[in-house]
């Protein structure tokens, strides 16, 4: 190591036992024996560059949140950020030619033009990306699609290179000539990937650690494919289990989650089941013909005449609802399903009070949120209408229904729901995010910024231990953190006139 006047190895050692308990704890992430050498190289630059000892930095370090720059140089030091387009060969090949292909055809049979795919530890985005190029070339009517690519990761730095779209010729080693060309241009030393696949995708900033997923709100819920791989690698045994469980409960009835070939496997809790075919792949139900010898699928147009593709039922929840024919017990019942995410269980239960529903607005709210949540948006959109005759000053309704009506791509009618449910309460924290959110998928920055400023502001201004009204499972504390990261990503990736008068005016 070079000489570090604020660094000394002795004052380090003392701290690398904490720090490691630290990084564990609050960020759910493993240092193997392997990467102790790594680690303490990250202490030493942070040294340097924050003008501090080990000792102090670690202190510094307790008390600061996960989007300060000395939690984000900490994160970038310790995770792996390398990828590149293509990687792995035999899963990208088993993706183009059995489960992309796949996917799609079920889609066709059920005339439902929509598809949701996540990269969960996405890095610099070059997975994602590659994924919607596949999509470009097997789709040729893309344009009626409703694509949510969505790409997620703790670092931010790594994001913000995603978002750019700007790569070197090491991320472009495994891609072929046909792909460079068609999809990217060349730029000095950097290849610029074409600005319809960056319009396409979008990338949030997320802690598979913290217990936000799945949902409507960070668009995590009902994945027709998820991609994490070489993430799980950074998770203890524990947590794993845990990740596994909920990308479990984020995956359609019929979607699929991939993984690393290194990363650990725990499926105990879950409802996956295993498919080994050179790569490791999981679904919520058996696949009837296993992909062990790959062979390219036909995709088949929106002309040709398709049979529905047969697949069992998704499989019930473990827990077992009672029949318990009184409804206010129900309700108390719905309460705590609703706080614990328990979408197919809520709708079982809320089954046995057919009769009572369409008088029920509280019925029919947790109702649309569950089919919402379930990747059925048109049957919410439909109820909560309903619901509106009864209770039409429903701020909460309004906001479900503006979530489903983006899950539809109705941008216009859902930011008239979104202002509707602000109408009815101008503290309504998550309708000031989501609108900041929609406005910056409409590339109104100059709002978007102020409306997640209005957002952190509520924020803050709340116990951190106190719910989020509408999302069931968020806490204040932690929608603060999650609103600072979303800020300070959008601030610096934006270089527009409106971001920077937004930023000085507000300072």
């Amino acid at each position: 190591m070079s000489k570090n006047p604020f660094f000394t190895l002795p004052d380090y050692k003392k701290i690398e036992h904490e720090l490691i308990n630290l990084i564990r704890n609050r960020l759910g992430l493993i240092i193997h024996e392997h990467q102790v050498n790594t680690l303490c190289k990250t202490i030493q630059e942070a040294c340097n560059k924050f003008k501090c000892s080990p000792s102090t930095y670690f202190d510094l370090l307790t008390k600061t949140p996960d989007q300060s720059p000395l939690t984000e140089h900490l994160i970038a030091g310790i995770t792996v950020g390398e990828t590149y387009f293509f990687r792995d060969k035999q899963q990208m090949n088993l993706l183009k030619s059995f489960i992309l292909p796949r996917i799609i055809n079920a889609k066709r049979s059920e005339d439902n033009l929509r598809l949701r795919i996540w990269s969960a530890g996405c890095a610099s985005g070059e997975e994602i990306y590659t994924i919607a190029m596949m999509l470009n070339e097997l789709l040729n009517d893309m344009s009626e699609w409703t694509l949510t690519l969505l790409g997620t990761d703790i670092n931010t730095d790594l994001l913000r290179k995603a978002v750019e779209g700007h790569y070197g010729e090491w991320s472009m080693r495994s891609i072929d000539d046909y792909y460079k060309r068609k999809y990217f241009t060349k730029r000095d030393h950097f290849y610029v990937i074409e600005k319809n696949l960056r319009d396409i995708v979008k990338f949030d900033y997320l802690n598979l650690n913290d217990d936000i997923y799945p949902s409507i709100i960070n668009a995590t819920n009902s994945q027709d494919l998820i991609l994490c791989r070489n993430v799980l690698i950074y998770f203890d045994s524990k947590q794993t289990s845990l990740v596994m469980k909920k990308l479990s409960n984020c995956l359609a009835p019929e979607g699929y989650l991939l993984l690393g070939a290194s990363d650990p496997i725990d499926i105990k809790s879950t409802n996956l089941s295993f498919h080994q075919a050179g790569s490791v792949l999981f679904s919520n139900q058996p696949i009837q013909h296993k992909p062990t010898n790959i062979k390219p699928a036909n995709i088949i147009t929106k002309k040709e005449t398709i049979q529905p593709i047969k697949m069992q039922a998704h499989p019930k929840q473990s827990t077992q609802i009672k029949d318990t024919p009184n409804l206010k017990e129900d309700s108390l019942r719905l309460k705590k399903l609703l706080s614990e995410s328990k979408w197919h269980e809520i709708l079982n239960l809320i089954d046995k009070h057919k009769d009572g529903l369409k008088n029920s607005t509280f019925l029919m709210s947790s109702k649309a949120v569950a089919l919402a949540n379930l990747g059925k948006p048109q049957e919410a959109v439909e109820l909560l209408e309903e619901s509106f005759k009864l209770e039409p000053n429903n701020k909460l309704n309004y906001f479900t229904y503006a979530l489903a009506l983006l899950e539809l791509n109705k941008s216009t009618q859902a930011e008239q729901a979104l202002r509707k449910s602000l109408y009815l309460d101008h503290q309504f924290v998550l309708a000031h995010y989501q609108l900041g959110l929609l406005s910056l998928r409409n590339k109104n920055y100059f709002f978007a910024i102020k409306c997640i400023k209005n957002a952190l502001a509520i924020a803050e201004s709340i116990h951190p231990d106190e719910k989020v009204e509408g999302s069931y499972q968020l806490s204040f504390g932690k929608l603060s953190e999650i609103l600072k990261h979303e800020l300070d990503f959008y601030l610096s990736i934006r270089n527009d006139y409106d971001v920077k008068d937004t930023h000085t005016q507000n300072a």
